[in-house]
């Protein structure tokens, strides 16, 4: 199967939102680190996308702010509309030997992600870069063949036995084939026209 190309849009900071209290177990970040202020949203825009399609995304870290273990209980989509659903997520740890999922018009379980989330047990790490971390797998469709989005996604997790959540401002559009009408897709078809064009 093809890989997808995905424009990524410019990002608008923001903050992310947690509950909970920072007693209760260890606290997870999503995209970010303890040390980090501020988040950003970050703008996906996959082109000729149809219903009923697997497209599966990845490339973003998991932590927690100190030892412990967190189990991911469900992930809902933020503002969804156009039909988009999220057909699956999991998680792996990262690997030094592998890279991380960018995105494909395949099923996460194809991709080398477990059919159930394991717990995320890997800590940030104040200032490392190097550290292994846990990768966050999330795996779109849409009931139609029309454009769909949803803003971002809302992670449900349990930590020393009680539910919290973290907010992933993850912009996914969803693009309908030749579809000139919504601006992202418009400019993103643009785009690769214009790349093609340039590769002649």
């Amino acid at each position: 199967m093809r890989a997808l190309t995905r424009l990524i849009l410019p990002v608008a900071m923001v903050a992310a939102m947690v509950s909970g209290c920072a007693g209760e177990g260890p606290r997870l970040y999503l995209n970010k680190t303890p040390e980090s202020d501020e988040d950003v949203t970050i703008g996906v825009v996959l082109p000729d996308t149809v219903a009923h399609r697997p497209y599966s995304l990845g490339g973003w870290v998991m932590c927690l702010d100190r030892p412990g273990s967190v189990t991911i209980d469900k992930v809902d989509l933020l503002d969804p509309s156009g039909g988009i659903v999220l057909q699956a997520f999991s998680s792996r740890r990262q690997s030094r030997t592998r890279g991380m999922l960018g995105e494909e018009e395949r099923p996460l379980t194809e991709l080398g992600f477990p059919a159930r989330s394991p717990a995320v047990t890997t800590i940030c790490g104040k200032d490392r870069d190097d550290i292994l971390r846990t990768e966050l797998g999330l795996q779109y469709g849409k009931t139609g063949d029309a454009t769909a989005r949803a803003a971002g996604v809302r992670v449900f997790y349990t930590s020393a036995g009680r539910q919290h959540t973290v907010d992933f401002a993850l912009d996914v559009r969803l693009c309908a084939p030749d579809d000139m009408d919504t601006k992202q897709c418009r400019d993103m078809y643009k785009q690769l026209r214009s790349e093609s064009k340039g590769d002649e």
